[in-house]
């Protein structure tokens, strides 16, 4: 069953996410994962690539980062920048959710939580504080 972990930035600022999802992302593929980053629109897709381009010098063959659907393998790793649920979440060993507690973000990611935790997958937290995200 997929694990689901959140976490929670305590900022608004959707640079911030990013820029947490980026750490998140490099630790993974430090560690051999394969990973998937599921953005909401091809402009988050887009600056989601443009942090990696300076900051991937290998492992670049274990990630995909893509807006629209869900990877044709390699299904390790799924972290989620969109403020819904993939449909595809459950095909991957685990489920990453980055979260800024700003007024929006922090309903949608309540939506999300209630979603996994109404279904039984088993989930975690932690909160970051926003100097961490930087």
């Amino acid at each position: 069953m997929t694990h689901i972990q959140f976490y929670l930035i305590e900022t608004e600022n959707s640079s911030e996410q990013f820029n947490y999802a980026l750490q998140l992302a490099l630790q993974h593929l430090a560690r051999g994962k394969h990973l998937h980053i599921h953005t909401s629109s091809s402009g988050d897709t887009s600056e989601m690539q443009k942090l990696f381009a300076d900051k991937l010098s290998h492992g670049s063959d274990r990630l995909s980062i893509d807006h629209i659907g869900e990877p044709k393998n390699n299904r390790e790793v799924l972290l989620n920048l969109s403020a819904e649920v993939p449909h595809f979440f459950s095909s991957f060993e685990s489920t990453l959710e980055v979260i800024c507690t700003g007024s929006s973000g922090k309903d949608t990611g309540r939506e999300r939580y209630r979603f996994y935790k109404s279904r039984g997958y088993p989930l975690t937290h932690c909160d970051v504080p926003a100097q961490l995200a930087l």
